[in-house]
């Protein structure tokens, strides 16, 4: 099997993974029949680390670490008779003294990507109006063979840990019942919340969205309409950085196949040149550490370092256009009723002033129309208190949607800003590095080059041999007399 493989296949549906004393019960790590019974193998954990220096991550409960931490890690292939996918493990670890709804301190689970996209409905539902961290993407169709190796596993899992990051430390988010139940729930308990219907949260969503798509805002806010210019316009910004990266990312890969084929040039031209060999074998080596540092900081680092977080930063983006949108659903909703209650006003006025039965009347063969003017009044009388109420709510909502929405624009203005901020100290970083281990790398060639064409010195002792041998080594120091 290929090491690019991201956990290793069972092909005996009837083996039963044990798992190690020294694991918790609820730490399915090593093997787990829990997922409807399908069978799962994967390497130790410390195979797939989720995180640089896992082995430092550790759960510290202060005021800045917050009451909820989570940790997704240790991916496993589970092998089911109709299906294929990858489950990750999610610890979990609570200051009981603050979340008195939680009952232990820690908690260990195991969650698929679908289960993810399960938790991110429910907080859209629940909270239409907050901004809702985004999660990856699916895979793409070229990418659907390519699903289980080891690099689309491991830029899954991070991408999904910072999710969860993120919704846990989220000041209304976290304490959300389908947070609590996705993080603590048996797989048999999770089941069944994961099948029960939408409800009346999800139906209310879904009449929201389809408002924005059957009405437009009239009266548009110059607040939000900025932010959603500048998130059209970020997008574009960072659309176009990561398309540049790659394009430097693919140039590099063909320069470092061609550094490769340069230094065995220069490794098999020393064979044939006695003169300059050590000259020629000095270039080399150069070359080959150039190479070495270009791959250890540049090219190792291009996906975690730079390509994940720009293309998590790019459906942040789309997650906040999705934020402003479900909040002009809520100001369409409010101005829906607003015209409502100024339709059954003017209608009710036009009756108050029309002498006959107004345009009913002649519906109305049965009545007076005297009668039926003043019936429709009476119910038009009955009607608008309850439009009134109803618009008030809608207005109410409305402005509690515009402050949820801007208190969580803030926050991710300022998350943002750190984040986009490391990253690119990160690559600059990792440029000076790479940079600097070129440098030092043809330095060593200097002294070799200021040695070709002297004249060897006839009879040498070891002294002399020895002399000589130090000026190649420096160029700043003098040939000592002899």
């Amino acid at each position: 099997m290929s090491g690019e493989t991201a956990v290793l296949e069972v092909d005996k549906p009837s083996l039963i993974p044990t798992i190690s004393n020294g694991s918790r019960s609820e730490d399915l790590s090593n093997g787990s029949t829990s997922f409807e019974g399908s069978v799962i193998a994967s390497p130790s954990i410390e195979s797939f680390s989720t995180l640089p220096d896992q082995e430092d991550l550790e759960f510290n409960l202060d005021a800045e670490a917050g009451d909820l931490q989570v940790r997704v890690d240790n991916p496993q292939k589970h092998l089911d008779t109709l299906e294929t996918y990858v489950s990750f493990r999610i610890c979990s670890r609570v200051n009981m003294a603050s979340r008195i709804e939680y009952k232990e301190s820690e908690y260990i689970v195991r969650r698929r990507y679908n289960d993810f996209v399960w938790l991110r409905q429910k907080l859209v539902e629940s909270f239409p109006t907050h901004l809702v961290p985004p999660l990856p993407g699916k895979h793409t169709l070229l990418a659907q063979l390519d699903r289980y190796s080891k690099s689309f596993v491991m830029a899954r899992m991070a991408m999904l840990h910072r999710f969860l990051t993120r919704v846990v430390a989220h000041p209304v988010l976290s304490y959300n019942t389908s947070l609590y139940v996705f993080l603590t729930a048996k797989p048999s308990e999770f089941l069944l919340h994961r099948k029960s219907g939408p409800g009346i949260l999800g139906r209310m969503t879904d009449s929201l969205q389809n408002l924005t798509t059957t009405y437009m805002v009239r009266q548009h806010s110059p607040e939000f309409d900025s932010v959603r210019d500048y998130a059209i316009t970020l997008g574009e910004k960072l659309g176009q950085f990561e398309k540049v990266g790659r394009r430097l990312f693919k140039e590099r890969q063909a320069y470092e196949a061609e550094l490769n084929q340069f230094q065995q040039i220069f490794t098999l031209w020393a064979t044939s040149e006695p003169e300059l060999s050590p000259l020629l074998k000095a270039i080399a080596s150069a070359v080959e550490r150039n190479t070495e540092a270009q791959q250890k900081a540049l090219l190792d680092t291009f996906s975690p370092n730079f390509e994940q977080p720009l293309k998590e930063y790019l459906l942040y983006v789309d997650a906040v256009k999705e934020a402003l949108q479900r909040r002009d659903a809520v100001q369409i909703e409010y101005e829906l009723a607003v015209d409502e209650l100024n339709k059954k006003r003017n209608e009710k006025e036009q009756l108050v002033n029309s002498e006959g039965g107004g345009p009913s009347s002649a519906f109305n063969l049965w009545k007076n129309p005297a009668e039926a003017r003043d019936e429709k009044i009476e119910k038009l009388s009955q009607l608008i208190p309850n439009l009134v109420r109803q618009a008030e709510a809608n207005q109410d909502k409305m402005q509690c949607a515009n402050e949820n929405l801007r208190s969580d624009l803030e926050r991710w203005h300022a998350e943002k800003k750190k984040d986009i901020r490391g990253l690119l100290l990160t690559m600059a970083s990792q440029q000076i590095q790479f940079y600097e281990e070129v440098l030092a790398s043809w330095e060593q060639v200097i002294p070799e080059v200021k040695c070709v064409g002297q004249p060897a010195v006839p009879n040498a002792t070891a002294e002399g041999t020895s002399s000589v041998h130090v000026t190649r080594q420096s160029t700043k120091l003098h040939i000592p007399s002899l």
